[in-house]
């Protein structure tokens, strides 16, 4: 057998068996001790004293500027340095001395976070640009690739994050075994080599076996992204700076504690990076020495140019043989990593002598100096194949992960799931709603025809233009038609069709209803919403029809959104429908079943240029579907030239608005119990009490029970502040007999002698009171 010259002998110390898989994150070294014949460990990334969370818990990063990673293009220190136990214990000092850190350190060792740039080239989304639901988004990639520091240039040894794709070589109590590697599965074709190919074939299948394991707990812990009215569940899937995920699946458990995201992405993550090193560590895609002959030093080559097709995440059972040439071969590691091989793995093809681990790999696809490792040093081009290859193959099973979250949870579940994964607000970027904006063309809708668009451009506004939100503008008067069909907001039409006609309502909700319902029919309940934009009130329609249809649509979990646009009488060509004509009401029968939808009711006078943004915030505010409400406590904002209608009950017995009153403003608030047509006056008592957000001072409190007189609230302010106004059912004393019998309507509207005050120096205000 040919030997390998003095100099390719000598016996380099070997960093652990996993940071030369891609030099992915590693946050440790290891250092062999012959006379203790055990490993010794030098920890960077030490668990966190006292943490409840073993698994996907939140950990802090270290200090520094983040920067992009990319290494030195220079030859790895290993290279040029013979003094090698002067080396492991300066590996071991720089990994000890940098706190939840990586090795990123080209000049002492050779790496360059190789498994973290892979990653990124096979996930990263074009710039500025949002998910496809294939890529991934830049925080979201963070906790798959990790990340790593530099400065001026020049990596930071130590400092950055692992990502899941480095988990397998955190120290947890120990990195993964050679099966998370898919080491030891050497071979070769000559007469007594000390493993056969059924046995190389047989550590290539525990190697399969490990990362379909990994995977599939990923696939699992992917279940807890969704609630069971499929709304993603917003303490599942935050990471907000400076918190990263914590990855520390020790052994093949599963992890029910951490967030849901980290612990799918982790699954993921740990089998990519065997999916990734197979490439690296075995013989599939590159070449041996042409110039040296076929033996352990100098493996055959198999210069493959498709993936390994055993390494099927989603299959199971055992490898085809067919699927297995021959000649295929890993390499074997012990420590030392020598090449040739020692200790168990004398004789052998080595880890050292067939990986092409480690390479300057930069995200626009280009390469710069490999490692001096054998392999690499034998063609020039190894090391790019390899990585060329781990890239393919990382979308391969990216595809096979989606693939996987379909069949097991159903396409509508898993295609939530997939976003939750990749977009870095999911909470608000994959609620896939879909909404239909109903507008009047009566011919009473002739006076409000620029307030309607500039309402409609208003709420398509609120949309998720990159998201899954879909938008319909539909129109109605005698019949109903689709303007602008379902789609995204950013190609929504406004050619709404001449005033003329008679106004039919419950023909554009009974056709807002179907465009909700057949957008996604699986999952329209809670996702779909209705804006409806009606001219003068009911214009002589049979209410029956109007409140079928509302009733239909807080069945089927669709929210109704109401605006009735104030005008004047008609006159002149729209004479004939005068008779049934009037104005906007606040007892029509339609309001409480649009509020019993979860929707709001407002009466617009568009004195204001304020009014149509104003109305859109109120829709948002409220939630313009069921999938939008959450935990957090409703507090709507009121807006001069809005007159809000709004319901009272058992099951909702408060509701809290607020308004940002400017100093030298005079405000006049009115708030009245509201007798609905058709119905008897409500008995109920209700309480209004005025707050001072700032200084949480209560103002003033007064009740009101059943057809009260309206309560005006007048105030006129020296300072800004942030009034809050709580309108509860019922009060401590009265009628308590009559609580739980009654829902009780109220409406409530602003009058303020500053109508335009800019909105930016509202905000502005609100929040410095808000801070006081």
């Amino acid at each position: 057998m040919k030997q390998a010259e003095p100099s390719q002998q000598a016996k380099r110390p070997r960093r652990p068996h996993t940071l030369n898989d891609f030099s992915s994150a590693s946050n440790y070294v290891q250092a062999n001790v012959p006379a203790l014949g055990t490993k010794h460990w030098f920890a960077a990334d030490a668990p966190v004293t006292g943490d409840s969370y073993r698994a996907s818990d939140t950990g802090n990063q270290g200090p520094g500027t983040r920067g992009q990673a990319r290494g030195l293009d220079q030859r790895p220190y290993s290279c040029q340095m013979a003094a090698a136990p002067c080396r492991v214990v300066l590996v071991a000092f720089l990994a000890g001395a940098a706190a939840f850190g990586t090795i990123n350190a080209p000049v002492f060792i050779g790496q360059h976070n190789e498994h973290e740039m892979i990653t990124r080239l096979a996930f990263q989304c074009p710039s500025g640009e949002k998910s496809d639901g294939v890529c991934f988004e830049p925080r979201s990639l963070d906790q798959l690739a990790g990340y790593h520091w530099t400065l001026m240039g020049l990596p930071l040894t130590g400092v950055g994050f692992n990502g899941a794709v480095g988990s397998p070589d955190n120290i947890d109590p120990l990195p993964e075994g050679p099966e998370a590697h898919c080491d030891d599965a050497d071979y070769l074709d000559v007469e007594g080599y000390p493993q056969s190919r059924a046995e190389a074939t047989a550590k290539l299948q525990a190697c399969v076996d490990h990362l379909r394991r990994r995977f599939r707990q990923g696939l699992e812990a992917a279940e807890r992204l969704l609630d069971e009215r499929r709304r993603i569940r917003r303490d599942m899937v935050q990471l907000q700076r400076p918190y990263d995920c914590r990855f520390a699946f020790a052994a093949l458990q599963g992890d029910a504690f951490g967030r849901a995201k980290c612990s799918a992405i982790e699954g993921f993550g740990r089998a990519l990076h065997g999916v990734q090193d197979f490439y690296a560590h075995s013989n599939w895609v590159d070449s041996a020495d042409p110039t040296l002959p076929t033996d352990v030093s100098n493996p055959p080559g198999l210069r493959r140019n498709d993936t390994a097709p055993f390494l099927d995440l989603l299959a199971s059972g055992t490898i085809p043989p067919d699927q297995v040439p021959r000649d295929l071969t890993t390499g074997c590691f012990t420590l030392p990593d020598t090449w040739p091989g020692s200790g168990v793995c004398e004789g052998r093809i080595t880890h050292r002598g067939l990986s092409k681990d480690n390479g300057v790999i930069r995200l626009d696809g280009t390469f710069g100096e490999p490692d001096c490792s054998p392999r690499s040093d034998a063609a020039p081009d190894n090391f790019r194949r390899a990585v060329q290859a781990a890239v393919r193959h990382s979308r391969d099973a990216w595809d096979s992960f989606r693939d996987g979250l379909r069949q097991i949870y159903g396409s509508v579940n898993g295609n939530l799931m997939i976003c939750a994964l990749v977009r870095d607000y999911p909470v608000t970027a994959c609620r896939n709603r879909t909404v239909a904006i109903v507008v009047d063309t009566s011919r009473d809708s002739l006076p409000s025809r620029r307030a309607e668009l500039q309402l409609i451009e208003e709420v398509n506004s609120k949309l998720t233009m990159h998201g899954l939100d879909r938008v319909a503008v539909l129109e109605f008067n005698s019949a109903a038609r689709v303007v602008s069909p379902m789609g995204y907001p950013i190609h929504t039409a406004f050619n709404l069709s001449p005033p003329g006609g008679r106004r039919r309502i419950a023909r554009g909700l009974e056709l807002a209803l179907a465009e909700n319902i057949d957008a996604q029919p699986e999952t329209y309940t809670d996702r779909g919403a209705i804006v409806l934009l009606v001219c003068g009130a009911d214009g002589g329609e049979s209410t029956d029809d109007v409140l079928k249809q509302l009733r239909r649509a807080s069945d089927e979990g669709i929210r109704v959104h109401y605006a009735c646009l104030s005008t004047p009488h008609p006159i002149g060509d729209a004479a004939p429908d005068a008779a049934g004509w009037s104005e906007c009401s606040t007892n029509s029968a339609m309001v409480p079943a649009i509020l019993r939808t979860g929707g709001i009711v407002a009466i617009i006078d568009m004195q204001s240029r304020r009014v149509p943004r104003a109305f859109a915030n109120m829709v948002m505010d409220r939630g313009l579907t069921a999938t939008d409400d959450d935990d957090t406590p409703e507090r709507a904002r009121l807006y001069p030239g809005i007159t809000i209608i709004d319901l009272l009950s058992p099951d909702t017995p408060s509701r809290t608005f607020s308004y940002a009153i400017s100093a030298g403003e005079h405000l006049n608030l009115t708030v009245v119990s509201v007798t609905v047509e058709g119905q008897g006056a409500a008995e109920a008592c209700f309480t209004v009490t005025l707050w001072d957000r700032g200084l949480d001072i209560k103002m003033a409190t007064h009740t009101r029970c059943g057809g009260a007189q309206p309560l005006s609230l007048v105030y006129e302010a020296t300072a800004s502040l942030e009034l809050v106004l709580v309108v509860e059912y019922g009060d401590a004393v009265g009628k308590r007999a009559l609580i739980h019998q009654d829902e009780l309507v109220f409406s409530l509207a602003v009058g303020s002698s500053m109508l335009d005050e800019d909105e930016a120096t509202v905000k502005k205000m609100s929040t410095e009171t808000a801070a006081h």
